[in-house]
Order: C-alpha cells, then sequence, then structure tokens
C-alpha cells in the first residue's frame, strides 16, 4: 500500500471552533478537518511562535477530534528572537546590503527547530496557514511549499505608520527610520513568500499585489463554518432592539490597525451624521473585542452612543439583536478582507460598509448581500435605511447567507486547496506539470 503524503501544516495557533474567539484558530481547525477527511495526506500540526504557545483549555476536545482524524500533532516551536543574520546593526546592514533582508525577521532560517520538533523527519509537503513566524519558518524546507495567507507584513507595518501620522505620534527621525524599515520588512516578506510554491490570498487585491511582485499567488476565498443559525429569521424577529436602534460596530481586537482606523471614522464622521439623521438618544453603537483603543483612539470613543463592551459571553446573540452589523473599516487606503462579514451572514446579519471592502472580498455587492456606501455619510443614511427598513434587512441578509453557503462554504474553499495540493504533488511526483 502506498503512504500518503506527509503533509506538515504550521500555523501560530491552535485549531478550535469551540470557546474561541480568534478567526485564525477556526479557520485552522477548518482546514486541518477537511484536509484529514480528505483521505489523501498524513497530516501533520505544528505551532509555531516567537513566545510560548501552550494549547489552551478549550482547544482540547477538538484537537483530540483532530487526532481521531489520523492528525499527529507535534510539540510547539518557539522561534529565536535573534534573526538568523544576528545581531547588531552591523549584522543586520550586512545582510541588507547582500540582498538578504528576511534573515532579519524572526523564524527565518531557523527551520532546524521545527525538523526537531519533526523528530528530523522531513515531510513531503508544507501548508502555512494565516501564519507570520511559522511562514518564515517555513520558507526554507527544501519540499514542496504552500501558503494560505492573510494581510501582507509589509501592509500592515505601513498603516501602522500611517495610523501613527494620522495621531500625530512620529518625529521626522522617526519618520526617517520607518521608511528604512518598511523597506527592509517589505523587500524581506517577498523574498520569503517567493520561496512558496503557491500562495492562495483571501483578499482579492493582495493576491494581485503579491502576484505583480513575483509570488506566485492567487484569490481564493476566506471561510466560516458552521450552518446558518437556526430559523435565524424568527430569532431576529423576536430579538431585534430598535429604540434604540442598536448597531454592531466592531467584533475583534479593538486595538488592530484596521479596526483603530474603522473607530476613527466610526467617532469622528459615522456616529456625527447618524446624531442628524436620527436624533440623541436614538442609537447605540456596540463595540466587542479584546484590547484596549489605541490611546489616541480611546476619546474619540467617549459618547454615549458607543459602548465599548469588550468579549461577552454570548457574541452570536449580541449580533442576533442588532438590526444593523456596521463595517466602519475599508474607508482608508488600508483595505483588507474581515471574517466578520462571514460571522455576520451566518446570523442572517444585514451588514453595512464601505464600498472599498469590495476591492478585497469581490462578493459583496451593494443591495444583494450587503449596504454599500462611498463615503462616512453615505454608510450612515444607509445604516438608517436599514434600522428603518426590515424587509431591506431581511433581503440583504438572506443574500448575505446564500453567499456564505457557497462562495465561502469551507468544503467549497478547502476542497479547491486540496485540488491545488494534490495536482501540484502529483505532477512533482510524475514529472507532469499541472
Amino acid at each position: 500500500m502506498t503512504a500518503l503524503p506527509r503533509l506538515l501544516i504550521v500555523s501560530g495557533v491552535w485549531p478550535h471552533v469551540v470557546g474561541n474567539r480568534e478567526a485564525a484558530n477556526v479557520i485552522c481547525h477548518q482546514i486541518t478537518c477537511h484536509l484529514a477527511r480528505s483521505g489523501l495526506f498524513d497530516v501533520r500540526y505544528v505551532v509555531i511562535n516567537a513566545f510560548e504557545t501552550a494549547m489552551p483549555g478549550a482547544a482540547g476536545p477538538e484537537v483530540e477530534d483532530l487526532k481521531a482524524l489520523g492528525v499527529h500533532f507535534h510539540e510547539p516551536v518557539k522561534a529565536d528572537l535573534t534573526p538568523a543574520a544576528g545581531a547588531g546593526a552591523f549584522n543586520k546592514l550586512k545582510a541588507v546590503a547582500a540582498g538578504h533582508s528576511d534573515r532579519l525577521i524572526v523564524g527565518t532560517g531557523q527551520q532546524d527547530k521545527l525538523l526537531r520538533s519533526l523528530g528530523g523527519e522531513m515531510p513531503d509537503a508544507v501548508l502555512a496557514i494565516w501564519a507570520e513566524t511559522a511562514g518564515y519558518m517555513a520558507s526554507s524546507l527544501p519540499i514542496p511549499k504552500f501558503n494560505y495567507a492573510g494581510n501582507p507584513d509589509h501592509k500592515v507595518l505601513e498603516a501602522r505608520m500611517e495610523l501613527e501620522d494620522w495621531l500625530g505620534g512620529r518625529s521626522l527621525l522617526g519618520r526617517a527610520r520607518d521608511v528604512m524599515r518598511l523597506k527592509v520588512t517589505r523587500a524581506g516578506h517577498l523574498a520569503a513568500m517567493r520561496r512558496y510554491d503557491l500562495m492562495w490570498n483571501v483578499a482579492a487585491n493582495d493576491a494581485a499585489d503579491y502576484a505583480a511582485a513575483g509570488v506566485n499567488a492567487r484569490y481564493l476565498q476566506n471561510m466560516w463554518p458552521g450552518a446558518v443559525h437556526a430559523d435565524w429569521q424568527a430569532g431576529r424577529d423576536a430579538s431585534e432592539q430598535t429604540a434604540p436602534l442598536k448597531i454592531v460596530g466592531n467584533v475583534g481586537n479593538i486595538s488592530a490597525t484596521g479596526n483603530s482606523f474603522g473607530l476613527m471614522t466610526l467617532a469622528t464622521q459615522i456616529v456625527p451624521r447618524l446624531k442628524e439623521k436620527l436624533g440623541e438618544g436614538a442609537f447605540e453603537v456596540h463595540l466587542f473585542g479584546g484590547g484596549k483603543p489605541h490611546p489616541s483612539v480611546a476619546p474619540l470613543l467617549n459618547d454615549p452612543h458607543i459602548r465599548v463592551r469588550g468579549f461577552v459571553d454570548d457574541i452570536d446573540a449580541e449580533i442576533l439583536s442588532a438590526p444593523v452589523f456596521l463595517v466602519a473599516n475599508n474607508s482608508q487606503r488600508f483595505k483588507v478582507g474581515h471574517t466578520r462579514f462571514l460571522h455576520a451572514w451566518s446570523l442572517g446579519a444585514c451588514v453595512v460598509g464601505f464600498s472599498d471592502s469590495a476591492e478585497a472580498m469581490p462578493e459583496i455587492r451593494h443591495r444583494e448581500n450587503a449596504l454599500l456606501g462611498d463615503t462616512p455619510e453615505a454608510v450612515a443614511d444607509l445604516v438608517v435605511e436599514a434600522g428603518r427598513d426590515k424587509a431591506l434587512r431581511r433581503a440583504v441578509a438572506a443574500g448575505g447567507i446564500e453567499m456564505l453557503t457557497t462562495a465561502f462554504n469551507p468544503a467549497r474553499v478547502v476542497g479547491e486547496l486540496i485540488r491545488d495540493l494534490d495536482a501540484r504533488l502529483t505532477s512533482r511526483k510524475t514529472g507532469v506539470a499541472a
């Protein structure tokens, strides 16, 4: 009997859905589960970070279920914080001058640490999932390499710098240093990503940017698991809060770069427009997720219409009771895909956001599965329209559910990923191009 190809999954998180608040864990679980069930691979899994990553208690049952499907979990790997180029400014400058900027990034050149976790056994292929340190560490393995990726590191860094400019936090010297840091990060990141045989990116605009920079990248949708909330319409009819109008304004780490941009837009442009249209006290914007707002953003949220809720026991119930799910991100230059669209659709939410969200997720369409505006004022007006029109909310939500269960269905997305993996590994074995 022919042995199955040993496929190593590397990520920075443990794969689980239940008792979890982070999209990366959910995505890793879905991909790992479908790969194991395909029967085409001998699946291995390693968590890699620059810090200790013990398995959270909530992940235990689902990790055991994955083990029962044949997934082998190896010991987590902690990367050395000293880059492969070595410590000190001289070593770093020497690496940059030699065209090895990737050796300044933690994880690069540390594949021996990974191999020790594997007991010295080299896998047949590696798949990085939404991985930073793990993706860099795996990039030098002498085997076929694949990457299901999210936001590019240099894009996030550039957005953070832009955010600091908006908030007046960088000196001229700091800006000069950051320009060099950005160039080095971009060069190093792209050098590592070019070593991958194939990247699937969950944002269409990022996939195109990677391809233009010489990475073999293409767009493949994000995903969200689980059935649509049972009888979502009846659930919403019974729980939606319209007086005052409840609006979900954030789901996820409130200090994240994209969310910081979104919260500034929300507080300074959308909320004032809502006050004009709806009146004082007629609405509430609820912000969910961990972390603390950026120190310069926090004062903007000091408004009686904005409620910073943090983590809650039942986020699904909160979303179900809100007639409007507002995504205020993607109004600035930093435009990325957001899993929260999928989470909202799974609960029959009427999603309102910016038109530019479709640059990353082209499946998002105005008045089909979301309400999209070009400006903060237009977005606020759509919030008002949705709050007053239940039939519109239900029609938009139905379109979202249709999109969720087709284009963003985990079985479909991972099925496409599996076909690519199988074809490329088979072509290497037979010598026939995939």
